[in-house]
């Protein structure tokens, strides 16, 4: 049957393979461009948005001539906007992401990237509109969307928090790299599927002066505050002294119990917060440590790991073993296919856990001199997190001589980002027996010597280039003799040879 249309135009150029109309169903509306495109199953619709025949068949012909173009370089015809992408994309990350990680993209897009781009064509977005994404975010929480967002933040149901007070109003260097590799991830799936023709690539640096940007260390605890911390934290999960509270909730005292097992067991481990979450009575087991003392071996499986690789994480010392088996005492999910770590739902289903606001609430209980929020904020006014947990550990180990290749598949990462990230904590003596573990044994003291040097060097930030360059020629010479001077080689050896 053929199809009638209202008010057509053939193209003068295409003839019947290019037309417009109007839609039966809309009174003097807009012209609609029907294309038929050579190799292309069906026709492609658009509307012009014009309701003047001659500047409709302009832009009709200029679309057609467009899609001519795509055809040829394989891209795909469809108009598709980026959340329509967005929704198909990470329907296919599910399988290869951990449900912590696939709920941060989603969370992530819905909250600040779709606003901005999430409406247009993804054929249409260029390089210079991506770029505009960082106006929008740095101020969305002053927007009169991120206003509403507060407002209505205290009638959300199942939030880990009842108010604000925990938005980043100026969000960190770290925050937004994390969005434009989200970003970035998207657009080349859009690349790779054919509906962007090039290439567009967004960077957090152009966010963020140099100067702000920070050193990018999370800060963690001192020897000194840790002991403060987990003294308290006994007292806090025992409710004793300052923490009683004669009127607390049974619930209430097996949350204290859960969040200071969950604070030992990551400062033991160095696990990772969502890998903690997702752990199993099952997964646990003991192991003969280096003094014959019995530690804590936790299987960490590909599904919940960041990395989807499963490995084994030992803790430091046995004592975490002790404060588990007190947790598994009152807990009230102990079977061995239960979580450890687990929150109860109002019709008894049970799910992972949140206990970052506790933790945070925690911490504001630590009275520190001229402070109102207790050791949630370090000297530096940084904020701790859970995650400060896993830097305490990386850096504590490092400092006791734990070899870094080690503490690097303990912690499932890598030796780089164990090096970029707490490379400053390593000691002199760690950083030479690193350097030097592989070298033959009947390389001389003097080689070590020479390197600790270096080292201490660079460690005190006081540097004599002279001596330095000296030492790294011998090094790359192969001759590790000892440095005692900087002075050059032939005048060093003339004064020799007169004594």
């Amino acid at each position: 049957m053929t199809e009638t249309y209202n008010d057509r135009h053939d193209s003068k150029i295409y003839g019947a393979r290019l037309i417009i109309y109007r839609r039966g169903d809309v009174e003097n509306g807009s012209f609609t461009f029907r294309a038929k495109i050579a190799g292309q199953k069906g026709y492609i619709r658009r509307n012009t948005k014009s309701d003047d025949p001659a500047r409709a068949m302009l832009l009709a012909e200029q679309a057609y001539e467009e899609l001519q173009v795509r055809k040829r370089s394989g891209l795909s015809l469809v108009q598709i906007s980026a959340n329509t992408f967005f929704d198909e994309w990470i329907a296919k990350q599910k399988t290869k992401l951990t449900p912590s990680r696939w709920n941060w993209k989603r969370n992530c897009w819905d909250r600040y990237i779709s606003g901005y781009l999430g409406q247009h064509n993804l054929a249409d977005l260029t390089k210079k509109f991506i770029d505009g994404y960082w106006d929008h975010r740095t101020t969305f929480w002053t927007s009169v969307e991120g206003q509403k967002r507060i407002l209505l933040n205290d009638k959300r149901i199942g939030g880990k928090t009842q108010s604000s007070h925990n938005v980043a109003v100026k969000p960190s260097y770290a925050t937004l790299r994390m969005e434009a590799g989200l970003i970035n991830e998207v657009l080349q799936g859009a690349v790779d599927s054919g509906h962007l023709s090039r290439t567009i690539k967004i960077s957090a640096q152009d966010a963020v002066g140099k100067s702000e940007r920070g050193d990018g260390f999370r800060d963690t605890f001192t020897d000194d505050e840790w002991n403060r911390l987990t003294t308290n934290l006994y007292n806090y999960a025992k409710c004793r002294g300052k923490y009683e509270g004669k009127r607390l909730h049974s619930l209430h005292r097996l949350q204290r119990e859960m969040l200071r097992t969950f604070i030992l067991m990551a400062a033991s481990t160095g696990m990772r917060v969502g890998e903690l979450k997702q752990v199993r009575w099952r997964d646990l087991d003991k192991g003969l440590g280096a003094n014959n003392e019995d530690v804590l071996i936790v299987r960490i499986r590909p599904e919940t790991s960041k990395v989807r690789r499963g490995r084994s994480a030992v803790s430091h010392s046995g004592h975490i073993l002790g404060v588990l088996d007190e947790w598994k005492a009152v807990s009230r999910n102990a079977e061995k296919d239960d979580l450890v770590f687990y929150s109860a739902g109002r019709n008894g289903e049970i799910g992972t856990v949140d206990l970052s606001t506790g933790f945070k609430n925690f911490l504001k209980t630590l009275s520190v001199e001229g402070g109102s929020d207790g050791m949630l904020l370090s000297s530096a006014q940084k904020p701790r997190t859970l995650y400060s947990l896993r830097h305490f550990y990386a850096i504590s180990r490092l400092r006791q001589g734990v070899d870094v290749f080690r503490l690097a598949e303990n912690m499932g990462t890598g030796v780089t980002q164990i090096r970029n990230h707490y490379g400053r904590h390593i000691s002199g003596d760690a950083y030479v027996k690193e350097l030097t573990k592989y070298e033959s044994k009947s390389v001389s003291k003097v080689k070590n010597e020479a390197l600790a040097k270096l080292v201490d060097m660079v460690q005190t930030g006081i540097i004599d280039e002279e001596m330095a360059l000296e030492a790294f020629k011998n090094v790359a010479a192969g001759r590790f003799g000892p440095i005692t001077s900087s002075k050059p080689a032939q005048e060093t050896a003339g004064e020799k040879t007169e004594q």
